[in-house]
C-alpha cells in the first residue's frame, strides 16, 4: 500500500522552489509499513483527551488512474496534492486507489480502500462508480464526496462537488427575469440531460412569474437541427407573409413610390413578424452548438433582439469566435481564483489541466478545513452541510441533506474576446437566497454591448440547397454532423 503525506511532499516543493518541476514530478511514495510515528497533537485539554487525539487523518481518493480516462484521473490526483500541501496540516495523509474509469474497478478499489479505514471519500469521478461504491461507504459509516454531476446518485452519505446545471439554469432565469425578459422558449437536446434541463427550466420560469412560450427537442445529430429551429422560430409562417407582401407591394407597379419604399426596405429581412419570445435557452455546449447557434440565427431569430440564454456548458473560449453567441448570457462561477489556480498548475506540471481539477483541489482543502481547529476529524453530516457554506477556488458553496451542492455564481456576457461578468457572484448565501419582488424589475447596471457588426460580418458558406425552395431560397449554413455535447451528465 502506497501513501502521500504532506510531510514529504513539503520537502518536494521547498526542494524546487514550487516551480515547474516537469509533468512526471509528483509527490514521495511511501510503503505504509514505513510510516514514522507521528507524534499525538497537544493540547491544553487533559492528558487522557490528549492520547485521543487523531495523529493521522486519512483521505481515500477514489479516480481513474489508468484506463481511458487517466489523464483526467491524474490530474484530479495532482491538485489534490497541491491542496494536500496547501494545507500545511502533517496529519492528512492521501490514501489513492484506482478505479480504472469503470464500476467494477471502483468496487475493487473501495475494497482495498476500506481496509486502510479512511476517513472520507474523495472521487469518483463517474455516476456508475458511486453507485458502485456507495452501498460499501454506507456500511462502513464514511461519507463520499463525487464528481459526478447526475444528481441521482447523490444523497446517503454521497455528496456531489460539481457543477450543476440545475443551479445555472434558475441563476440565469432569474437574472433575466430580473432585466425585464418575460417570455421564454428553449430549444433542448433529446438526452436524459435535456430533459433534466427543460424541468429545472419550467420551474424557473414559472417561479420567476414569468411565461413559457416555446419548446422543442432536436436530436443529438447536427444534420437534424433545421426542424426543430423552424418550429421555434415560425420561420415558414413568417416567410410566407414576407412572400405574400412582396408579390403585394410588386402588384401595385413601379409608380407607386410607397410601394417602392417599402420594397427596398424588405431587401433587407428575410421574414415579416418577430417570434413570440423574447428570450430563448440553448443548454447545448462545444461543436453541436455552435451549429445550433448558426441555425437559429439564419431562421431569424435576431440575437440583437433575442436574448440567448445557455448553462455552463457556455463555459468555452471557443465561444469567442461565435459572433451569433455574442451578448448571450450564462451562469458560471467566479474564474478569479480558478484561473490563478490553473496557471499555477500548469507552471508545476508543466502542461494545462482540465476545469474539473478545481473540485479535487476543493474537496481536499474542505477536508482540512474542518479538521484544522479539530484533534479529530469531523466529516459527519452536520459538518458538511454547513449552512453557512464554505469558499474554495470555484466561490462559494456548500452542501444540502440530499448531497446536492449549492453554488454562488455569477452572470457572463459573452463577447468577442472575453467573458465579461456582468452580475457577480453573491459573497454569502444570505445575499444569494434573499427573493427579489417580482414587481421590482431592475434596469441593466451596464451598457448592453452592440454585436451587430460583428454578427453581421459573420457570414455563412454556401452548402446545400434549401428543403423548401418556394420559402427560401438561401443556402444552408455549414452543417457538420456532430455529437451532442450534453448527452450525459458525467
Amino acid at each position: 500500500m502506497k501513501y502521500f503525506s504532506l510531510k514529504y511532499l513539503a520537502f518536494i516543493f521547498i526542494a524546487l522552489g514550487l516551480t515547474g518541476c516537469g509533468g512526471g514530478a509528483g509527490p514521495m511514495v511511501r510503503d505504509a509499513a514505513q510510516l514514522p510515528q507521528v507524534p499525538v497533537i497537544e493540547s491544553l485539554d487533559m492528558a487522557e483527551e490528549a492520547r485521543e487525539a487523531r495523529a493521522e487523518i486519512r483521505l481515500g481518493l477514489l479516480l481513474p488512474l489508468t484506463g481511458p480516462d487517466a489523464a483526467i484521473g491524474k490530474a484530479l490526483f495532482n491538485a489534490a496534492t497541491l491542496a494536500l500541501f496547501d494545507s500545511r496540516d502533517q496529519r492528512l495523509v492521501l490514501v489513492p486507489f484506482d478505479t480504472k474509469g469503470t464500476a467494477e474497478g471502483a468496487a475493487a478499489a473501495m475494497t482495498q480502500l476500506l481496509a486502510q479505514q479512511p476517513d472520507i471519500i474523495i472521487g469518483p469521478l463517474f455516476s456508475h462508480s458511486i453507485t458502485a461504491i456507495k452501498p460499501m461507504a454506507q456500511n462502513a459509516g464514511i461519507n463520499v464526496l463525487g464528481f459526478s454531476s447526475d444528481h441521482s446518485v447523490a444523497g446517503d452519505g454521497v455528496f456531489l462537488l460539481n457543477f450543476r446545471m440545475e443551479e445555472q439554469i434558475e441563476r440565469v432565469i432569474r437574472y433575466a427575469s430580473d432585466q425585464g425578459y418575460a417570455r421564454f422558449a428553449a430549444l433542448v437536446p433529446e438526452t436524459a440531460y435535456g430533459t433534466r434541463a427543460l424541468e429545472i427550466f419550467g420551474k424557473s420560469v414559472t417561479r420567476q412569474e414569468r411565461e413559457l412560450i416555446s419548446v422543442e427537442y432536436y436530436p443529438a445529430d447536427s444534420g437534424k437541427l433545421v426542424a426543430p429551429v423552424k418550429n421555434i422560430a415560425k420561420y415558414n409562417d413568417r416567410r410566407r407573409r414576407y412572400m405574400r407582401e412582396i408579390e403585394f407591394l410588386e402588384n401595385l407597379g413601379e409608380e407607386d413610390d410607397f410601394a417602392q419604399e417599402l420594397l427596398d426596405e424588405l431587401k433587407n429581412v428575410e421574414t415579416i413578424g418577430g417570434v413570440e419570445f423574447d428570450a430563448i435557452l440553448l443548454p447545448e455546449g462545444g461543436a453541436m452548438l455552435t451549429t445550433l447557434a448558426a441555425w437559429v440565427s439564419y431562421y431569424e431569430i435576431d440575437p440583437a433582439k433575442i436574448k440567448i440564454l445557455g448553462t455552463g456548458l457556455w463555459d468555452d473560449r471557443m465561444l469567442f469566435f461565435e459572433p451569433q453567441l455574442y451578448g448571450g448570457w450564462f451562469a458560471a462561477p467566479d474564474h478569479s481564483a480558478a484561473n490563478v489556480f490553473l496557471d499555477r498548475y500548469q507552471r508545476i506540471y508543466e502542461q494545462d489541466a482540465p476545469r474539473l481539477i478545481t473540485l479535487s483541489y476543493d474537496a481536499v482543502a474542505l477536508a482540512a478545513t474542518l479538521v484544522r481547529h479539530e484533534k479529530n476529524p469531523d466529516f459527519t453530516e452536520n459538518a458538511l452541510t454547513d449552512e453557512n457554506g464554505f469558499f474554495g477556488i470555484e466561490g462559494l458553496f456548500r452542501f444540502t441533506l440530499a448531497g446536492l451542492i449549492e453554488r454562488g455564481l455569477a452572470i457572463y456576457e459573452v463577447g468577442p474576446k472575453e467573458f465579461t461578468i456582468i452580475d457577480p457572484a453573491p459573497e454569502n448565501f444570505i445575499e444569494r437566497d434573499l427573493p427579489l419582488s417580482i414587481n421590482e424589475v431592475n434596469a441593466p447596471e451596464f451598457e448592453p454591448a452592440d454585436y451587430s457588426e460583428e454578427a453581421a460580418l459573420a457570414a455563412l458558406p454556401a452548402n446545400d440547397p434549401p428543403i423548401d425552395t418556394q420559402i427560401d431560397k438561401r443556402p444552408f449554413p455549414y452543417n457538420p454532423v456532430q455529437k451532442d455535447a450534453a448527452n450525459n451528465f458525467d
